[in-house]
């Protein structure tokens, strides 16, 4: 009988330990309403920033950032994905990586945004 009081009690400890870290409404790729993501097609070697398919993602997520924010926009998240639609089988500067640079900023940066040839 304590056995299984005690195999009761540990299902009921590990339950709610899932239940408390699963919180509803805690999703990581979800945007604030305020943010806008914006997305660039990441090219071998000709992106505006100066990074390309030699670089590490935090190498490039440090140069766009530091290249947007000299253009006075404020720069809430960089993150990539591999869904670029560049044609990643050719070798010029302007072929893509295969990554897209994913980049959140505020609403009032928007247009600025749209003129450095960001997509939505």
């Amino acid at each position: 009988m304590r056995a299984l009081i005690l195999s009761f009690f540990r299902i009921t400890l590990i339950f709610g330990c899932f239940t408390i870290s699963c919180k509803k409404g805690d999703d990581p790729d979800k945007k604030d309403q305020n943010e806008y993501l914006y997305f660039w097609d990441q090219t071998k070697c000709s992106d505006p920033w100066g990074t390309g398919e030699n670089n590490s993602n935090e190498e490039t997520s440090l140069a766009v950032t530091d290249f947007l924010e000299s253009e006075g926009i404020t720069v809430i998240e960089v993150r990539f994905d591999v869904n670029s639609t560049l044609d990643t089988y050719c070798e010029s500067c302007g072929c893509g990586t295969g990554q897209r640079v994913i980049v959140s900023v505020a609403e009032e940066d928007q247009n600025r945004m749209n003129r450095y040839n960001f997509h939505q």
